[in-house]
C-alpha cells in the first residue's frame, strides 16, 4: 500500500509538472499592446482578452449605445463608459469612498501580484452599469498565459485516468465492499424523534417558506424591474437554487420537499385542514380528502413529464432572470397549478409528475445523506393495515404514494413525516446514509433524466456564464426578441438531450458490452433457457446495462450544477445582500446593507473552485461507473474493457468543460 501510494503521488507530481513546464517553455516573452474595447448591449469586443504575464496593456474604450462599465475587481478597475466623451472615469471598487480619476486611457500589466497572484490565469470582468434586463449576464474575461489552471486541470485529469486503471489493472481478488449501516438519527436523538412525530412540523416548517413565496410574488410584480435589485430574481433564482444544487440535495436529498411552499396550498384544501387529522375511509386511503381524488394517468406517470417542464423552464431561465414580473407569474403559475390538481387528482400528483423542481431533486438526491427507511423489515412484513401508506387517525396518507417497507432509495419520499406519525410501530428511521447509494435506475425515464440534466448543466454555463455575447442573445427574448435564434437554440438543445446524448451513451453501453464479450449476469440464463432472435436478446442486454450504468453520471452532473452556481452565488452574494435589505427596489434598508458597493466574492478564486468540482466529481463518476459495470459483468477482467467506452465520454465531456472554464 505504501508503494502503491507512493507512486500515485509520483504521477500526479509527473503529470502535472510535464504540463507546466510545457505552458512555461511555450509561453512567449512579454511585449506592450494596445487592445480598443467596444463595450455594448450585452458584452465587449473582444470578448477575451489573451494576453502572457508581464505584457503591458494599453486598455481604450468606446460604447455602441449606452453606457457602460469594465469592472475588473481583480486588478482593482471599476472604469465608467461614456458613449458621449472618450474620458472614462476609473475607481478603485476597493475604496469606492476615494476620488476617481478621468483618464483616457487605462495602462495594466498583466498577471496579479504575490504567491497567489502568479497562480491567477484567468480574471472575469462584468458591466457594473444597468444597461437592460440582461445586464446582469454582461461579462468577458483576461486570460494570462503561462495558464497554470488550464494545464494543471488537464495534468490532474490525466493522472486520474492512470492511477483508476492502474488500480484496476491492480485488483488480484474480488474486492467485496462491507456497507456501514446508516445512523438511525431519532433513535439516538429523543428530541428529534418527538419533533418528527410533532403535528404541526410540517406546517410550522412551510410556514415562514410560504410567506416568503408571497414577498417574492408581490416584489416581482411590484418592485423594481431591475433585476438584481428585486428580491424575486435574488431569492428564487440564485439563492433558493444555489442551496439546492450546493448543500440541500447532496445532503438532504429530497428534505426541500418538506417544506416546498408550491403544493402546501392545493394540500391544505384536499385534506380541508393545516396540522390536523381528519380519519375516515376515502377509496383505499384511511383519510377523508376533498376533491375528486382520481388516480393520475398511468400514461404520463414516471419522470417524462417533469422533465420536458424542467428543460422547457430551464432554457426560459435566463429571460425569467431579467424580469422580476416573469419570475412572479411563473410562480403563481406553479402554486395555481397544485392547487388545481389538488382538487381533481389524489396525493401530491404534482410533485410527483408534473413539478419542474423534482426533476432536478429526484434525481440528484439518490447520492444525499438524509433518507426515510424501515428499522426492521420483519415488522413491516407482519403489518397488515400499512397506515404509512393508506393513513391513520394519527397520520396522513403518503402524499407520495408509498410505503416505508419498500422505500430503498431517496428519489420518491419527499420527506413529509407524515409515516412518523402514522406508524403504530415506530418502526420509521430518519437516517444518515454513510454506505453507497442507490446502484441502478429503475426506468428509461430515469436514465434520461440523468443524461438531460448532464446536458443542461452544460447548456447553463456555455450561456449564462459565457464571455461571448452570441450565446447570451440566443437565450434572450427579453428587449432583443431573437425568437429564431432562441427557437433554434431550444430545438437544438431538446435534439440534444433528448435524442443525440442518450444515443452515444446507449451505443457506447452496447459498444461496452460487446468488449466485455458476455451479457448481463442477470440475463446469463435467459439467454441460454429462452427462444428468440439473438439480436432482440442484445438489445434487452444493452438496455439493462442503460438503466444499471447510468448512474454514474450523477456525480459529474451534480458537480458541474454546484460548478455554476458556484459562480453565481459568489459573483452577486453583495446583489443578494442589497436586495434583502430593499426587497421591492423602494429605496428601504431594512438590514443597513442597501447602500453597500458591489464587490464579489474571492472572484479570482472561483475558477480554482470549478475546476475542483469537475475533477471531483468525475473521479467519483469514474468510480462509480466502473463498480456498476463489476456488478453487470460476470469476467472480471472485462468489467474495465466495458465501462471503457462510456468513460471516455465522461472523460471527453470534462476536458471540454475543463478547457471552457479555464479558457484555453
Amino acid at each position: 500500500m505504501l508503494r502503491r501510494g507512493i507512486l500515485y503521488i509520483a504521477l500526479i507530481f509527473v503529470c502535472i509538472g510535464v504540463t507546466l513546464f510545457v505552458e512555461w517553455l511555450t509561453t512567449p516573452s512579454p511585449s506592450t499592446r494596445k487592445i480598443h474595447l467596444e463595450a455594448f448591449r450585452y458584452g465587449t469586443s473582444p470578448a477575451i482578452i489573451r494576453a502572457n504575464r508581464g505584457d503591458q496593456l494599453i486598455l481604450t474604450f468606446s460604447t455602441r449605445d449606452t453606457g457602460h462599465s469594465f469592472f475588473l475587481q481583480d486588478y482593482r478597475i471599476d472604469a465608467k463608459i461614456s458613449p458621449a466623451s472618450e474620458t472614462i472615469e476609473v475607481r478603485d471598487p476597493l475604496q469606492p469612498t476615494e476620488p476617481p480619476a478621468y483618464v483616457r486611457e487605462i495602462h495594466l500589466k498583466a498577471g496579479l501580484t504575490g504567491l497567489w497572484g502568479n497562480l491567477v490565469s484567468i480574471s472575469r470582468f462584468r458591466c457594473h452599469v444597468y444597461c437592460g434586463p440582461m445586464h446582469g449576464f454582461e461579462q468577458g474575461d483576461l486570460v494570462v498565459r503561462p495558464n497554470w489552471l488550464l494545464v494543471g486541470s488537464m495534468g490532474l485529469l490525466l493522472a486520474i485516468v492512470i492511477i483508476g486503471w492502474l488500480r484496476v489493472k491492480g485488483e488480484t481478488h474480488e474486492t467485496k465492499t462491507i456497507a456501514q449501516p446508516p445512523i438511525d438519527l431519532n433513535k439516538r436523538f429523543v428530541l428529534l424523534d418527538r419533533l418528527l412525530k410533532w403535528r404541526p412540523l410540517q406546517f410550522t416548517c412551510t410556514l415562514p417558506v410560504l410567506a416568503g413565496l408571497m414577498v417574492m410574488v408581490l416584489a416581482g410584480l411590484l418592485g423594481t424591474k431591475v433585476g438584481g435589485r428585486n428580491v424575486a430574481v435574488m431569492l428564487t433564482w440564485i439563492v433558493w437554487i444555489s442551496m439546492l444544487a450546493l448543500f440541500l440535495v447532496p445532503l438532504g436529498g429530497r428534505i426541500w420537499c418538506m417544506i416546498c411552499p408550491l403544493p402546501v396550498l392545493g394540500e391544505y384544501l384536499q385534506r380541508g385542514a393545516t396540522t390536523e387529522v381528519r380519519a375516515g375511509k376515502r377509496g383505499r386511503f384511511g383519510n377523508r380528502f376533498f376533491g375528486s381524488g382520481r388516480h393520475w394517468p398511468r400514461a404520463l406517470s414516471g419522470p417524462w413529464l417533469r422533465l420536458c417542464f424542467f428543460l422547457i423552464l430551464g432554457t426560459l431561465s435566463a429571460s425569467l432572470a431579467g424580469q422580476p414580473k416573469w419570475t412572479a407569474i411563473t410562480l403563481m403559475i406553479m402554486v395555481v397549478a397544485g392547487i388545481f390538481m389538488s382538487l381533481v387528482w389524489e396525493l401530491r400528483s404534482f410533485c410527483r409528475y408534473v413539478c419542474p423542481v423534482a426533476a432536478f431533486i429526484s434525481a440528484y438526491s439518490t447520492v444525499g445523506r438524509l433518507m426515510v427507511r424501515k428499522r426492521a423489515p420483519k415488522v413491516c412484513r407482519t403489518c397488515k393495515d400499512k397506515p404509512c401508506f393508506k393513513g391513520n387517525a394519527t397520520g396522513w396518507a403518503c402524499p407520495y404514494g408509498l410505503m416505508v417497507a419498500r422505500i430503498d432509495r431517496n428519489a420518491d419520499c419527499g420527506m413529509c413525516t407524515e409515516c412518523f406519525k402514522s406508524c403504530p410501530n415506530d418502526n420509521v428511521s430518519f437516517a444518515w446514509r454513510r454506505g453507497p447509494w442507490t446502484d441502478h435506475f429503475r426506468s428509461y425515464g430515469e436514465a434520461w433524466q440523468a443524461i438531460v440534466l448532464l446536458v443542461l448543466a452544460i447548456a447553463y454555463s456555455l450561456t449564462v456564464h459565457s464571455p461571448w455575447p452570441v450565446m447570451r442573445d440566443m437565450v434572450n427574448i427579453v428587449d432583443k426578441t431573437s425568437l429564431p435564434e432562441f427557437g433554434l437554440f431550444f430545438t437544438s438543445l431538446c435534439a440534444a438531450a433528448l435524442g443525440f446524448v442518450p444515443l452515444v451513451f446507449w451505443l457506447m453501453c452496447g459498444l461496452g458490452l460487446w468488449l466485455s464479450e458476455g451479457t448481463p449476469k442477470a440475463n446469463n440464463r435467459s439467454s441460454t433457457n429462452r427462444s428468440g432472435s439473438q439480436n432482440r436478446l442484445f438489445n434487452a442486454s444493452v438496455g439493462r446495462i442503460f438503466k444499471r450504468t447510468l448512474p454514474a453520471l450523477l456525480p459529474l452532473g451534480l458537480a458541474l450544477w454546484a460548478v455554476f452556481f458556484v459562480e453565481t452565488i459568489m459573483a452577486n452574494m453583495t446583489f443578494i445582500l442589497l436586495s434583502f435589505s430593499d426587497p421591492f427596489g423602494w429605496g428601504w434598508d431594512l438590514f443597513g446593507t442597501a447602500g453597500m458597493p458591489w464587490i464579489q466574492i474571492w472572484p479570482s478564486k472561483i475558477p480554482w473552485i470549478q475546476v475542483g468540482l469537475i475533477l471531483a466529481g468525475v473521479t467519483l463518476s469514474f468510480k462509480k461507473g466502473y463498480r456498476l459495470w463489476n456488478n453487470e459483468i460476470e469476467v472480471k477482467k472485462n468489467v474495465l474493457r466495458g465501462f471503457a467506452p462510456t468513460a471516455v465520454i465522461l472523460l471527453i465531456m470534462t476536458g471540454g468543460m475543463l478547457i471552457y472554464f479555464t479558457h484555453y
